[in-house]
């Protein structure tokens, strides 16, 4: 039988920086609310999960508390984070680690400086101010603002950035019957590749689930003449340089318990990106193009899980130059032991899916550090099994993209080591389409 109390004050301790409005705001109870005892534990779930996804604790706790035998207390205890973080840059520009290892070419490193601050003001603020040296030069500045009402429930933020290459992936290797499908690197000692980027960027959060985002900007690339030469079409139309408008729409509906290493819940999202409107310069880029996100994590017994997902990209309108034709093998958006190549094209789809086991369940060893935020560490290990499939369509570089066009997979075991501060460390060995054995290390969550 259940019993309902009215809720009848929410705290939140253990914040020395957060506003104690940013915490309430992830809470869906609100004073003089009533509460069902018998739904408590989906309750904390709902907060905990809610609370987390925000990116500013290490651990939440949530706890119920009878006044009387009419009301209840809730207080909501949370350990934050280190949210600054005068940064070192030492970033590996490849696809990921595995490509970078292969060449061991320590002039596609980026190095240089950063201020990040994770948490600016106390109000989930980011802000971040950039300088870099390297493989790409860049100075820039991104600040985010997730509540410019006092609901909270509208958000904005502003992206402006400048960069420079001395090198630049101008279209792929081929070797003759050979299956190679790798970057091309064109390299000289001067710099043949600029981007100036200015974004703004407004969400709309009107619950706690679902997030929508409008982004508008000016983008500008220039290449030098050896760029063009080599590829006329890198940039379209022979053209050395391109200035453009961006627009982009997006809808995000989020339940997943962790968005650095999901177990249970989804995530759907989706967004419609268009590349010039014809007014800058009539012969530049006009180009529209849409991906989809969707992944699914379940509980299927105790300590088995299992999640997929799959990632579509289409082209909807135009022809695009090489520097948009962007498809599989990039960051996150790959085939498992296809680590080493790419698959570019104008559209692709990626399924993945994993079988996981949780050999050691979450541990928490208190460090006893001299800085309370990094003194709980937990910990957890999983041992999966994946099988992953993508698709690439080609229509303009088949002839030297011989991976695409038709369909890859993959299959493989994993162990995964999970912890604080979004930590993911995954083992991976896989036998690919083209029967290559191979053991891969990601630093990223699987799905």
């Amino acid at each position: 039988m259940s019993q309902l109390y009215i809720v009848s004050d929410i705290t939140v301790t253990g914040n020395q920086r957060t506003k104690d409005f940013v915490i309430l705001r992830e809470c869906p109870l609100k004073v003089s609310d009533s509460v069902d005892l018998s739904n408590l534990e989906e309750l904390k779930k709902n907060i905990s999960r809610n609370i987390t996804n925000t990116g500013l604790t290490n651990f939440v706790d949530i706890t119920f508390t009878p006044e009387d035998s009419t009301s209840v207390n809730v207080n909501i205890n949370i350990l934050e984070r280190w949210y600054i973080w005068p940064n070192l840059i030492f970033e590996l520009k490849e696809t990921n680690f595995n490509s970078w290892w292969e060449s061991k070419d320590f002039n596609r490193i980026n190095y240089g400086f950063s201020i990040d601050d994770y948490n600016f003001r106390g109000r989930q603020e980011k802000l971040s101010i950039r300088f870099q040296n390297g493989w790409t030069r860049k100075i820039g500045i991104n600040y985010q603002i997730p509540g410019l009402n006092k609901k909270r429930t509208l958000g904005g933020g502003i992206e402006i950035y400048y960069s420079n290459n001395v090198e630049v992936n101008h279209q792929m290797q081929f070797v003759p019957d050979s299956i190679f499908n790798k970057r091309n690197f064109l390299k000289t000692k001067n710099i043949i590749q600029e981007e100036m980027v200015g974004r703004i960027k407004i969400e709309y959060r009107p619950r706690y689930l679902n997030k929508h985002r409008w982004i508008a900007g000016i983008e500008t690339i220039i290449v030098s003449d050896t760029v063009r030469d080599v590829n006329p079409n890198y940039l379209g139309n022979s053209n050395r340089r391109s200035q453009y408008f961006y627009l982009s729409y997006g809808f995000n509906r989020e339940t997943r318990d962790n968005r650095a290493y999901p177990l249970t819940g989804y995530l759907i999202d989706g967004s419609i990106n268009q590349h010039g409107l014809g007014i800058l310069n009539k012969n530049d880029v006009i180009l529209t193009d849409g991906i989809v996100t969707v992944n699914s994590h379940h509980q299927l017994k105790t300590r088995f899980y299992f999640g997929h997902g799959f990632k579509i990209k289409a082209t909807l309108f135009g022809t695009p130059p090489y520097y948009f034709q962007r498809g599989l093998g990039y960051g996150q958006i790959n085939i498992r032991g296809y680590e080493l190549y790419v698959i570019d094209g104008q559209h692709f789809g990626l399924y993945r899916s994993n079988l996981k086991y949780q050999v050691i369940k979450k541990n928490t060893i208190d460090l006893k550090t001299l800085f309370k935020k990094f003194d709980k560490f937990h910990y957890s290990l999983f041992l999966n099994a994946f099988g992953d499939a993508g698709y690439a369509i080609d229509n303009i570089n088949a002839s030297t993209n011989p991976l695409a066009n038709e369909l890859q997979y993959s299959f493989g075991l994993g162990l995964d080591f999970v912890s604080y501060y979004d930590l993911v460390i995954r083992f991976e060995g896989s036998i690919n389409a083209l029967r290559e054995p191979g053991f891969y290390i990601n630093f990223t969550k699987p799905i």
